[in-house]
């Protein structure tokens, strides 16, 4: 099973550094919760809101991510 498909909605999360987004990461090593999918983009992994934690620098916010520039949160990670 792909780490893809085991995202769903209450999974924790991590951002990927490395992205294949135009303009560059966004929110790389972030910690969150997949909070909701977006319907478009199911055949290829699918499009996921993740609610990021907060950090020193950063305030806690919900984004948007496809799912291959994510990765299942390992336990402890925080």
């Amino acid at each position: 099973m792909s780490e893809s498909s085991a995202i769903a909605i209450g999974t924790r999360v991590m951002v990927k550094r490395q992205q294949d987004r135009l303009g560059g990461p966004q929110y790389p090593g972030r910690i969150g919760v997949v909070v909701r999918e977006n319907m478009f983009g199911r055949e290829s992994g699918g499009y996921w809101y993740v609610q990021l934690e907060a950090t020193r620098r950063a305030k806690q916010r919900i984004a948007l991510f496809c799912a291959k520039e994510l990765e299942l949160a390992q336990e402890g990670t925080s």
